[in-house]
Parts: C-alpha cells; sequence; structure tokens
C-alpha cells in the first residue's frame, strides 16, 4: 500500500513538474512577444526623430520694423529660417489660412515675407502662421507657429498629430556606447543559455518521475 502511494505521488510529481515548465514555456513566450513589440516601438519612435530632424531645424519668427517716416506705424514681416545644411522645397507660409508668400526652394538662411496690418503685436501674429514645406527626403511638413511640428498624411489630405521638433540634434552613440552592446547585454545571452538548459532538465526529470510512477503501479 505504501508503495503503491510513493508511486502515485512520483506520479503526481512528474504531472505537477510538467504543467509548470510548460507555464514557464508559456510565460517565457508571452515575455518576449512584449520585448519585440517594446523594440519595435522603440524602433519607430527613432525613425520618426530622425524624420523630423531637418524639419525641426526649420522656423518662424515674426519681426516688427518701426517706419522710419512714422514711429508709431510698425511694419511687420515674418521670417522662415533652415538652419540645416540641406534646402527645402516648395514653401508656402500661410496667415490665418491665406497664402502670405511662397517660395520654391529655401536653402540655408531665411526669407521674409510682409504681414497685413490686422494685430497689435508679434504674439497675435505668431500664433496664426504656419509653414509648409517638404524636407530633403520628401517628407511634407507643417511647422505651426507656436513650434509644433505636423506630417502631411500620406496618401490623404490632412495633417498627423503634432510632434514635438528636436532643436539640438543628438550624434549618435559611439561604437562602444551602442545600445545592447554594455556589459548588461553580454550577460543576457548565458541567463538564456543557463534557461534553456533548466527547462530540459525539469522536463527529463518529471518524465522519469512518471515513467517510475506508471511502471511500478503496473507491476505491482
Amino acid at each position: 500500500m505504501v508503495q503503491n502511494l510513493i508511486a502515485a505521488f512520483s506520479l503526481l510529481i512528474g504531472l505537477a513538474g510538467l504543467t509548470l515548465t510548460y507555464a514557464a514555456h508559456r510565460q517565457k513566450g508571452r515575455q518576449d512577444s512584449q520585448t519585440e513589440l517594446k523594440l519595435r516601438e522603440r524602433r519607430r519612435i527613432a525613425r520618426r526623430q530622425r524624420e523630423r530632424h531637418q524639419a525641426s531645424m526649420i522656423s518662424t519668427n515674426v519681426v516688427g520694423l518701426r517706419h522710419t517716416l512714422d514711429s508709431n506705424w510698425i511694419i511687420w514681416t515674418v521670417e522662415i529660417e533652415n538652419r540645416s545644411n540641406q534646402p527645402v522645397r516648395d514653401v508656402c507660409v500661410c496667415f490665418r489660412g491665406d497664402v502670405i508668400g511662397e517660395s520654391p526652394l529655401l536653402g540655408t538662411g531665411e526669407c521674409a515675407f510682409p504681414l497685413p496690418p490686422s494685430e497689435s503685436d508679434a504674439a497675435g501674429y505668431q500664433m496664426h502662421i504656419t509653414a509648409d514645406f517638404t524636407d530633403v527626403s520628401g517628407i511634407r511638413w507643417r511647422r505651426e507657429g507656436y513650434g509644433a511640428l505636423r506630417r502631411a498624411h500620406q496618401g490623404a489630405d490632412g495633417w498627423e498629430d503634432p510632434e514635438p521638433p528636436d532643436i539640438q540634434w543628438v550624434a549618435p552613440p559611439p561604437a562602444g556606447g551602442v545600445p545592447g552592446s554594455g556589459p548588461m547585454a553580454r550577460r543576457a545571452p548565458r541567463r538564456r543559455r543557463r534557461g534553456w538548459v533548466l527547462r530540459p532538465v525539469a522536463v527529463l526529470v518529471s518524465v522519469v518521475l512518471i515513467a517510475g510512477g506508471v511502471w511500478w503501479l503496473l507491476h505491482h
């Protein structure tokens, strides 16, 4: 009787071991999927940041100059400046939705367009100004007066949600500082190999326990 109980107990332990091993495998699979999704999202964010680098170097600024004959009369203009080392094309500057200036090509530097005498200060003008342009990679952008960037929808009218401009370009890390090359990354493969060793051992022990329990029940 005791021997049968031991055999049954061994059988239960083996089944529990297989169940736990299967659950651990499922959990590992879910963690790997989540990690892959996070990596893809990081790559997407990094790609979009690279894409808007030049667009972040395009800015607008409202300038008011007093007339030489009448100091109370201020002439307002909007300057669009390209601080990148590549030209942008098909520049279109609008104020309250009306086109006030266009330029087929804007290299490094700036150009200015006059503004209608409808506002009393630069802030009143700036918030209603938009500058549309196409960067060197062919992406159509809109720089809004308060600084946000929008990219045109591909194959459709309209603009995507605002994106913050990257005013300061961050140089890529040196070879020694590339993500994934640090000490923690070098230890990760060893942990992964250890896990792959332990899982087959657990499965083997469970199978041996089950087989021993079944054999004992059949022969006693």
